[in-house]
């Protein structure tokens, strides 16, 4: 299932469902198909955001450090278009909302 994002703060985000589930956890969010994030919420989720980072940084630093390109997309990399658009939603006193396509 393809997911989009979308805000009157910027351009629509298309992520595949096994992608968006993650990121939707660590944005503080049960994973539903579709959802929004309104007003005080988006600084929330981008504060879930950067404390579930931090929290997986440090259960990293006991692994082996592997090669970079045997490593599959990091959920940081992932979620990346989605983290700009809340954080230009919140600036913009804008909504995001998630759903289907």
């Amino acid at each position: 299932m393809l997911i989009a994002f979308k805000s009157k703060a910027g351009a629509d985000v298309l992520m595949l469902w096994p992608h968006a589930e993650p990121v939707l956890r660590a944005l503080g969010r049960d994973p539903a198909p579709q959802g929004v994030f309104r007003g005080a919420q988006l600084n929330d989720a981008l504060t879930a955001w950067q404390a579930h980072m931090a929290a997986a940084e440090g259960s990293t630093d006991a692994q082996e450090t592997i090669d970079d390109e045997a490593q599959p997309t990091a959920l940081r990399q992932r979620a990346w278009p989605v983290l700009d658009l809340l954080t230009q939603a919140a600036r913009l006193g804008h909504d995001v909302t998630w759903q289907p396509l």
